[in-house]
């Protein structure tokens, strides 16, 4: 009977620190960044395109790390939780679903991008794009683009309008169409809605 019941403690210390609440999850995950324990903070990710090596490399830097740890601190505040069809978002009470309709969720998504980029906010707005986006552009030829594109204004202006417009959900996808077949295409990356076109 003693053997059994030390070998249950492994179990149950491993079991009592492995962070399951996501104010939790991203305290851990600073505390490890801000420990230099990259590893620790690694696997408290979901991996990333870019991969653990890359990772390493990123937050081999003091300073680097310490922003992050930071910032995510900073989130918990205000941490929502998401799925396509779902949000619960961190109030006073605790954890409580945000009751909204599916067409809610992107149409929140985009104001969040459009609110960004009227803000110069390049880097938010930069994390806001789609995969493919996001590897062609980094935050300051964003800033670059959209400030020598003459029409810039004028498609976010065309964007900002398309939110009191009827958008179409998908599987994977939003849109919100402009006429003339072009729309405002929002993907699904992750659980987030992402944006992936402003024609």
């Amino acid at each position: 009977m003693k053997r059994s019941v030390l070998l249950c403690l492994p179990l149950l210390t491993a079991c009592a620190t492995t962070p399951r609440e996501p104010v939790s999850v991203a305290e851990a995950y600073a505390q490890a960044l801000d420990e230099g324990r990259l590893q620790d903070a690694y696997a408290l990710t979901s991996g990333g395109a870019e991969g653990e090596a890359a990772f390493l490399d990123r937050y081999s830097d003091e300073t680097v790390r310490r922003e992050r740890a930071a910032a995510v601190r900073a989130g918990t505040a205000v941490l929502e939780a998401r799925a396509p069809s779902l949000t619960l978002a961190r109030s006073e009470q605790g954890w409580r679903v945000v009751e909204s309709r599916p067409a809610d969720v992107p149409r929140a998504a985009l104001s969040r991008f459009l609110d960004t980029v009227e803000a110069r906010d390049w880097k938010t707005a930069w994390s806001l794009l789609a995969a493919p986006l996001r590897a062609r552009y980094t935050p300051e030829r964003l800033r670059e683009d959209f400030e020598r594109e003459p029409l810039a204004k004028e498609r976010l202006r065309r964007a900002r309008l398309a939110l009191n417009t009827h958008v179409r959900v998908g599987a994977a996808e939003a849109v919100f169409p402009l006429g003339e077949d072009r729309a405002v295409v929002l993907v699904l990356e992750d659980g987030e809605y992402r944006v992936a076109a402003i024609e």
